[in-house]
């Protein structure tokens, strides 16, 4: 953990999104705290292992993290998570847009989710795999970019197949509007597997998410 967290905070970014899969160091959070990192939380991260368990086999949340994926809609915990969810119980977690096989994979799901007041944790490179499979139209893509409940923004490109975190290019879907989000405040996490990059592609990747030349 610590020697990803030196390796970004290198590039001068605003902060740092804490996601799971890097094996633990003794007092992370604190060394953080101590150099005044402003951090975000995800899903199953954990600071003493890879990662934590996230849902219950009952549905509930087992973690405080700024952003959670749902569970698939094939999980175990998956029908007592969305016997929860018709009840209102996920309005305090902010839940992360999927796409085909989980909860808020598809256009009437996240229309759904926004006539509840559901805050979301937008993710543009799955709203562009729903677009692909044909099942999130246009008006419902207007609708949430103009959402006031988005929580943070999740920025990285893909083939609209797979959730394949590939760097951003200038015609990635949903930059303009992830930019726009995030010059009015919204924490916005570019989410490209940084680690395959050599250091001056990690900065253009700092800087183009930021629309600097």
């Amino acid at each position: 953990m610590e020697s990803a967290a030196n390796e970004l905070l290198a590039l001068e970014p605003d902060g740092l999104q804490l996601t799971p899969g890097n094996a633990p160091t003794g007092d992370f959070l604190s060394s953080l705290a101590d150099r005044n990192v402003m951090t975000r939380t995800h899903h199953g991260f954990t600071p003493r292992a890879l990662r934590r368990p996230v849902w219950s086999s009952g549905g509930d949340c087992l973690t405080t993290a700024n952003s959670v994926h749902p569970p698939r809609t094939s999980a175990p915990e998956w029908p007592a998570w969305e016997a929860a969810r018709s009840r209102g119980a996920w309005r305090r977690h902010c839940l992360e847009t999927m796409y085909p096989g989980y909860p808020l994979g598809a256009g009437e799901d996240l229309d759904a989710a926004m006539d509840d007041r559901q805050p979301l944790a937008v993710d543009v490179s799955h709203l562009y795999m729903q677009v692909h499979a044909g099942c999130l139209s246009g008006r419902t893509l207007r609708r949430l970019f103009d959402y006031d409940d988005v929580g943070e923004v999740h920025v990285s490109a893909n083939d609209g197949r797979r959730d394949r975190h590939q760097p951003l290019a200038a015609d990635t879907f949903g930059l303009a509007w992830a930019r726009e989000r995030l010059r009015s405040g919204t924490p916005v996490i570019v989410e490209c597997y940084m680690h395959r990059l050599d250091v001056d592609a990690r900065r253009r990747q700092v800087d183009m998410m930021r629309g600097e030349p």
